[in-house]
This record gives structure tokens, C-alpha cells and sequence, in this order.
């Protein structure tokens, strides 16, 4: 009887054994402590069932206990493993290249800048005295209250049409007997479309 245990349990080890060996995959850590643990424990249950007199029932057991072992034993082994195993490298991260600029459609106008009106000018009075600026006009022909008064160091806002311009002013001051002149100016300025405004500046040197 128990030679046929022993011959039987020694079929199904090489017969495991036999499979592994020709398994097209290799065997993995835990199914190595199996099949291991499964030869020892008989080998081992078979001595010890040898000294009391039972030698299959004790490979039998041997066999089962030591099969049980070494499967639990590499699979934990193999879970450590994969555990200790190094995570793969991130792929890289493809970079979002930047928009070419946008080419101006054929027939639509394009946006510009702002230009600036050259008609646009400035009146500036650097002088201490008030003054009476006639612009395009004769001032002995044309009344004082038609003139542009400016005050000392006063400023305003003034516009030309393109070309030539004569300026004529007169310089005032007041006294305890009255008002008095103190010079005139008479030039011609020239405003030109291709500026960015004028400006005219009276200054004392300029009155005669």
C-alpha cells in the first residue's frame, strides 16, 4: 500500500516537474517555490514516515505541506520584487509650439496706427505782456475784437490749414495811463502735411 503512495506521489513530482521543464514560459518565483517545496517536503515527510513506520503517508504529507510552503514563500518573494522594480520613465511631454502669425488676407485693409492731425497747433505767450495774435488778417484793417488775446504765459489750442499762414501780434501792457504797446510781431509760419502739428511760441525778443 504504501508502496504504491510513494510510486504514485513520486509520478505526480516528476510529472510536475516534467511540465515545468517544458513550459514555453519560465517559471515564475512562486511556482519555482512549489515545485521545490513540494520535492523537499516529500524527501523530508518520507525520512520522518520512514522512522515511524509510515513512509508514503509521510511524503504524502510532506509533499502537500512543502507544495503550500514554497508557493506562499515565492510568492511573496516575487511580490518584493515587484514591489523593488523601478517604475518606468514618464513619457515626455511634446511641447505646443507657438502660433505662426497671421498673414493679412488678400483684399482687406490692414489696421495702422493712428496719425496725427498736422492742422492741429498750439499758441504759446512767454512773454509778460497780453497779446493780440491775428492770424490771415491785417490788424489795421481788421478790429481788435476778431484777435485771439492771450495772457502772460497762457497757452491755446489753435488750427491751421495746410500751406502758408501770416501771424501778426501785438504785444499790450497796462499803465496808470492806460494801456500801452509794447511791440509787434509779423511773420509767416508754414504748416506742413507731413508734420505731426505746429506750434508757435512768442517771446519778448520776438516783439520789435
Amino acid at each position: 500500500m504504501e508502496g504504491n503512495l510513494m510510486r504514485r506521489l513520486t509520478v505526480v513530482i516528476a510529472a510536475v516537474a516534467l511540465l515545468s521543464a517544458c513550459a514555453q514560459r519560465p517559471l515564475t518565483t512562486q511556482e519555482k517555490g512549489a515545485v521545490t517545496g513540494a520535492a523537499l517536503g516529500a524527501g523530508t515527510g518520507a525520512i520522518i514516515g520512514g522512522a515511524t513506520g509510515s513512509a508514503g503517508a509521510g511524503a504524502a504529507i510532506g509533499a502537500g505541506l512543502g507544495l503550500l510552503t514554497g508557493a506562499i514563500i515565492g510568492g511573496a518573494i516575487e511580490n518584493e520584487r515587484a514591489e523593488a522594480a523601478p517604475l518606468p520613465p514618464a513619457p515626455p511631454v511634446a511641447s505646443t509650439p507657438y502660433p505662426a502669425p497671421t498673414q493679412p488676407q488678400a483684399g482687406y485693409p490692414t489696421a495702422t496706427a493712428p496719425t496725427v492731425d498736422p492742422t492741429s497747433g498750439q499758441l504759446l505767450n512767454s512773454t509778460r505782456w497780453r497779446l493780440e495774435v491775428f492770424v490771415d488778417a491785417d490788424p489795421q484793417v481788421t478790429p481788435s475784437r476778431t484777435a485771439i488775446l492771450l495772457n502772460p504765459q497762457e497757452s491755446r489750442q489753435y488750427s491751421l490749414d495746410l500751406g502758408p499762414h501770416r501771424v501778426v501780434a501785438r504785444a499790450l501792457v497796462d499803465t496808470q495811463f492806460g494801456t500801452r504797446t509794447v511791440g509787434h510781431y509779423d511773420r509767416t509760419i508754414q504748416v506742413d502735411p507731413r508734420g505731426s502739428g505746429w506750434a508757435l511760441r512768442f517771446t519778448e525778443a520776438d516783439f520789435r
